[in-house]
């Protein structure tokens, strides 16, 4: 594999199946607590905000950490997002 060839990486919350799984573009060295550090596309980033988001819930979410986080990586001129957040993310095993 060339430095060109990322290896795509499939994750969702906790590692798991029955949940959304997400694909990144790359991923932090270093972890969160022991969790995944995701880095994924603008829009990959907005569809996990949006699944995340509880319209019934009137606290503070996760969501909008991740919401925050494409607006300042925008800002920064970067075309990626990390969406560590966090969340506890796992890559999800390849079958």
């Amino acid at each position: 594999m060339t430095n060109k060839q990322k290896k795509r990486i499939k994750f969702s919350l906790e590692g798991g199946t029955d949940v959304p799984i997400y694909e990144a573009v790359d991923i932090h060295p270093q972890k969160w607590n022991g969790w995944l550090v995701p880095i994924v596309t603008f829009e990959t980033a907005q569809q996990i905000a949006d699944d995340l988001f509880d319209p019934e819930c009137d606290t503070e979410q996760p969501s909008q950490d991740i919401v925050d986080s494409i607006v300042e990586a925008k800002e920064n001129l970067e075309d990626a997002v990390d969406v560590g957040c966090g969340i506890c993310w796992l890559e999800v095993e390849e079958e």
